[in-house]
């Protein structure tokens, strides 16, 4: 069978295949560590809805616990309408954006019928524990992703940016370093609600062993390590120290401000991911064109091109020359400074002459003058 076949993830139950350096999650692969990033990337504004709804949900669980029959009747649209608005806003999270929702919203159709009211109002039926188990899990949830962002995120920019190699060893000094703090952990305990889904560094985990056809060659059976987790906090720190112990780190992006996964040892600055100022551009493309333009402004061809070119914007914006003596003296100086650019004849001895503000003028009012 595939790696990540059969794994029944939903709301209450996460699952990770581990093979090697990749992990599958419903059939699909991806690097270890790719939901530790990803997860750092959700909005502002989707967490704000998480924790809204999410807090909604846990007032009205209260108010359900000791409802007789007609007042829990009564509460039952509205908690499910919190459940549904917070299902929203998990589509979003990596990895319940991967589950099957279909799935998950007839759970929801089948603990909020009429028919199920009776099993609910019943104090040791099954059906009554699962559906507070079920609205238990969605109230941690948001709070999961949010602790494990603010920590995750911490130790991004407080630590793996700092460093000068992207190795295991590394990896393994900063998250010692960053996870032994004192700060580290004041901070952490000052967030709301901070021992509900608390971040850790120890993730509870159930792991057995599965067989699977191996990746690489499809007649061959490999053994997969199949783990299991309680809740999204223990999924993701798992899947950051799994990453870390694998080389592969978060980082984010000098660019567009995403996290995104590093699978070897250079240093990152971008990712390759669509830039926000250049659709036709990756952010490492963008990022390669402005360091060049920066090394542009200290080569003396181009230094010479920024001071006449803004000189003649000067003079056109204080009426001193036309427009169209504007336009053909910014063409002529770029003519010279391609030409200095291919010739280095050119550009070290008729370079600075050619490019002398009235010499410019001189040559740029016989082509405009007909």
């Amino acid at each position: 069978m595939p790696l990540g076949l059969r794994q029944n993830n939903n709301l209450l139950h996460l699952t990770l295949d581990i093979w090697q350096e990749q992990i599958f999650f419903n059939e699909a692969a991806y690097p270890s560590g790719y939901f530790a990033a990803e997860i750092l990337n959700v909005n502002d504004e989707t967490l704000r809805e998480l924790f809204t709804h999410g807090g909604g949900i846990s007032h009205q669980m209260e108010s359900l616990v000791c409802a007789e029959q007609s007042r829990f009747v009564k509460l039952l649209p509205e908690l499910r309408s919190s459940v549904e608005k917070i299902l929203d806003a998990l589509w979003q999270c990596p990895p319940y954006s991967m589950l099957d929702k279909e799935q998950e919203l007839r759970a929801i159709e089948l603990l909020f019928s009429d028919a199920s009211v009776r099993d609910l109002m019943e104090p040791e039926s099954p059906a009554r524990q699962f559906f507070f188990r079920y609205l238990t899990a969605v109230f941690s949830i948001p709070l999961g992703i949010f602790h494990f962002s603010v920590a995750g995120r911490y130790f991004e920019e407080g630590y793996l940016q700092r460093l000068k190699k992207r190795t295991e060893t590394s990896f393994a000094v900063a998250a010692h370093d960053c996870f032994n703090s004192s700060d580290f952990w004041t901070m952490m305990e000052q967030l709301p609600m901070a021992g509900i889904e608390a971040f850790t560094v120890s993730p509870a985990i159930s792991s057995s062993y599965t067989f699977a056809r191996s990746p690489r060659d499809e007649k061959e059976m490999v053994f997969v390590q199949r783990i299991s987790f309680p809740s999204p906090i223990h999924f993701y720190s798992f899947d950051l120290m799994n990453g870390l112990h694998h080389g592969h780190a978060p980082s984010q992006c000098r660019n567009c401000g995403k996290y995104f996964l590093t699978t070897n040892g250079r240093i990152p600055k971008y990712c390759s991911g669509n830039a926000p100022q250049d659709a036709g551009m990756t952010c490492r493309q963008y990022g390669a064109m402005m360091r060049q333009k920066e090394q542009n402004r200290e080569h003396p061809i181009y230094r010479l091109f920024s001071t006449r070119t803004n000189t003649i914007r000067k003079h056109h914006q204080r009426g001193k020359i036309s427009d169209d003596l504007r336009r053909e003296s910014l063409r002529l100086a770029e003519i010279c400074r391609d030409k200095a650019l291919m010739d280095n004849g050119y550009a070290a001895a008729g370079y600075a002459r050619d490019m002398e503000q009235e010499r410019l003028y001189a040559e740029a009012r016989k082509r405009v003058a007909p």
